[in-house]
């Protein structure tokens, strides 16, 4: 069984999947921890991340699945990839996203050290050409987590247990990541938090969160304001009603 497992969903992303993914497997071939398989579901229509996959095979092992069940649905492929783990960690990360630090996987393996660690966050950077970063942020946990107002970052920051994995809710596309968050932090506690920068999430108009849900609903806050979705929004806060006092009481 391998150390850690890297859960990388994938798709055409418009055309722009394939070099995408071939991106980031050069910065995880560039990993100097080395114990580790790379699982790769794919909801493309064509082969051109197969062939990716191909191409880095000598490198490191690639498990690969072309997921033909719920096309279009990104937490199921999500879920979908980490179901194909077997390491003992599971880091995720999206294939439009990349590694900047060649001590990614060590730097995370050390905060997994702490046997009560669970699951963690790494800090993360912004990129739109894959090479120059910038407005780089360390998450931290917020309250309203259920309301959309996310500062710990997108799922490519996480790293848990793949034993402790709660699933994402494939009825979520926008607050799929920060209802996962509550659930897993009600389930396993706080989040490690890795105080470093290790990857670095692309911006760009092709992301399933970018496209085909509408922003319709405005959340007001002391610290600033941000836009959600209202049915995805409606619908997380009934599910996790009960809850919801939970960041109170623990």
């Amino acid at each position: 069984m391998p150390e850690f497992s890297i859960a990388i969903p994938t798709y055409e992303m418009k055309g722009t999947g394939a070099q995408y993914f071939s991106e980031l497997l050069e910065t995880i071939k560039g990993q100097d921890f080395k114990d580790f398989e790379v699982c790769v579901s794919d909801h493309s229509q064509d082969n051109d991340i197969l062939e990716v996959c191909e191409e880095y095979a000598n490198y490191f092992e690639i498990k690969y699945f072309k997921n033909e069940d719920k096309i279009g649905n990104g937490p199921a492929n999500t879920n979908s990839s980490v179901e194909m783990c077997s390491g003992k960690i599971t880091k995720l990360i999206f294939q439009d996203d990349l590694f900047i630090s060649k001590s990614a996987l060590s730097k995370i393996k050390e905060a997994f050290d702490n046997e009560s660690c669970n699951w963690c966050f790494n800090g993360f950077a912004h990129t739109t050409n894959g090479v120059h970063h910038f407005r780089p942020m360390i998450p931290r946990w917020t309250d309203m987590m259920l309301e959309g107002r996310n500062l710990l970052g997108s799922p490519s920051c996480v790293s848990f247990l793949t034993e402790k994995f709660v699933g994402f809710d494939e009825n979520l596309k926008l607050l799929m990541d920060t209802d996962f968050y509550h659930r897993m932090r009600c389930e396993h506690g706080m989040p490690f938090i890795v105080g470093e920068y290790l990857t670095s999430n692309r911006e760009h108009h092709h992301r399933i969160s970018s496209s085909n849900v509408d922003y319709d609903k405005v959340i007001e806050h002391p610290e600033g304001s941000w836009l959600v979705n209202e049915r995805e929004l409606n619908y997380v806060l009934e599910k996790n009603k009960n809850t919801r006092s939970y960041y109170d009481e623990n």
